[in-house]
């Protein structure tokens, strides 16, 4: 994984003595693992902390797993045989406790580790990486214990059955991406499996809410995800959780492996929160192996695929009210914005950043837990609102980003943060499929015509508005004026009844 940049233009990139290998985010605080350290920064990419690891070879940190309830950064490697060590969240140089450990994964294979709260009692690390099995049945996913006061001691993977583990079939797995939902007790993790029919993107639930390992191991669900109708893109590059209080979204930039494509990646968004399969290429120590060759696994097909491009390689969402915006990286070092309506339709995408060097984003991308107008991709912090390049009410409304909106009193585009003693003026969730301005006409009996004119636009206050009509033969001219911005729009009348087939009117 290749460091975006290696010089530093401004005060939100910060220059490191070797390649970025992870960085995570919590508080007000990063960590980031290059070749040889590990840094401890504040959110304006400012060094506090930094622990150095000794050695000519690359660095041997595989797992960063932060345990905010705790105050601890966990982080595991595979020097002297594998070991894993607890750091101090507010000083990585205090080292609270290190053992060894053999089954921590190689350099060279994905994983992914996360912390789930079974109880008040016990806390997990479910990590989902490929053991060193020469010869199936691999395991896959795993539990560690977090604490000294668990069954088994601290790092211990027993439960009460030997041997608790996710077992695959294939050898080829390649994790992506994992995640915890509190309010539901449910943890997901997104990989890719190289199965007899070639490569597959399965999502896997298992219910921590269980408590035990051995009920929360045996509960294991799961499904195939696939995409897309226009041609089959098989590899899942990327995924990132969309914020729902509905059901589990997620988006994830699946490839077709194909780079002469200049529509090899697609961005697709899915609904994971009824995964509830029985996989024949997964199955749970439980089990008798090898898993059940009767099971199907059944498939989920996007709700929508929202962007295609031809090299993504990245992404991690946001909500906003009713909207939900991405941000997605390229391999030639492009950061875009994509904002998408209640409905998933897309609005227009937005380049907010283009490396000059050309170098791919990083594949994990942050946002600023400090200030969520910034983003961090390994290691520049990009601001994600560009509100001040719009100079109008109309061009601002024009832009579509649920960030910007119109700030009577400063008279400028501005995020609403930076409006918080006037009326700003935003547009709403329905406005991409609406004009600024529309209109409704009626004519009565007695041949007086009504004309109605309504606004796709909201505030948070009430702002001076008003509004008129001007006629002049068969256009209306309608003006409407929001504290000192003038909108105004031309409307044609037709009296149908006078169209003829020799009229110059063809509709």
């Amino acid at each position: 994984m290749l460091l975006l940049l290696k010089c530093c233009f401004c005060n939100d990139v910060h220059n490191f003595d070797g390649d970025i290998r992870d960085f995570v985010v919590c508080n007000k605080t990063l960590y980031v693992l290059t070749d040889h350290r590990l840094h401890q920064m504040r959110h304006d990419l400012k060094i506090e902390k930094m622990k150095v690891y000794a050695g000519t070879r690359p660095n041997p940190i595989t797992l960063l797993v932060p345990f905010e309830a705790n105050g601890t950064l966990i982080t595991c490697g595979t020097s002297n045989g594998g070991y894993c060590e607890v750091l101090d969240l507010k000083d990585i140089t205090n080292s609270i406790y290190s053992e060894k450990k053999s089954s921590v994964p190689r350099q060279n294979e994905t994983s992914v580790a996360f912390i789930v709260d079974a109880s008040a009692k016990d806390s997990f690390i479910l990590v989902g990486m490929k053991d060193n099995s020469m010869k199936p049945p691999f395991c896959v996913v795993k539990l560690w214990n977090t604490l000294h006061s668990q069954t088994g001691n601290i790092f211990s993977e027993a439960g009460d059955k030997a041997n608790l583990c996710v077992h695959s079939t294939t050898e080829h797995v390649e994790f992506v991406d994992g995640f915890r939902i509190i309010s539901r007790k449910d943890s997901y993790v997104l990989l890719n499996a190289k199965t007899k029919t070639g490569w597959q993107v399965y999502v896997l639930r298992l219910n921590y809410g269980k408590g035990k390992k051995n009920d929360i191991i045996k509960d294991l669900k799961g499904n195939r995800l696939e995409c897309c109708d226009d041609t089959a893109r098989p590899v899942l590059l990327a995924s990132a959780l969309i914020p729902s209080d509905q059901t589990v979204l997620v988006t994830g930039v699946f490839s077709a492996q194909n780079t002469n494509d200049p529509e090899n990646t697609a961005l697709a968004v899915y609904d994971i929160g009824q995964v509830n399969g029985k996989l024949k290429d997964f199955c749970s120590s439980s089990e008798n192996w090898p898993c059940r060759p009767t099971q199907t696994d059944k498939i989920i097909k996007p709700i929508a695929v929202v962007f295609k491009y031809k090299s993504m390689n990245s992404v991690t969402a946001v909500r906003d009210g009713s909207w939900i915006v991405l941000f997605i990286g390229t391999e030639d070092g492009q950061l875009i914005k994509l904002a998408l309506d209640e409905r998933f339709s897309p609005g227009c995408p937005t380049v907010l950043y283009r490396s000059d060097i050309g170098q791919k984003v990083f594949p994990r991308m942050h946002l600023d837990p400090v200030d969520s107008k910034y983003i961090y991709i390994a290691i520049r912090r990009v601001s994600v609102v560009q509100c001040a390049k719009y100079s109008s009410l109309r061009d601002c409304r024009a832009a579509q980003d649920p960030f910007c909106g119109w700030c009577d009193s400063k008279r400028r585009c501005s995020p609403k943060d930076e409006c918080s003693t006037s009326s700003w003026v935003s547009f709403t969730k329905d406005s991409l499929r609406k004009q600024l301005l529309s209109f409704q006409m009626a004519k009565n009996s007695f041949g007086k015509i009504t004309l109605h004119l309504a606004m796709s636009l909201e505030s948070t206050q009430n702002p001076a508005f008003s509004c008129a009509f001007i006629a002049g033969g068969s256009e209306i001219l309608a003006t409407v004026t929001i504290e000192d911005q003038k909108i105004t729009e031309t409307l044609m009348l037709k009296n149908c009844p006078r169209i003829t087939d020799n009229s110059s009117y063809t509709q």
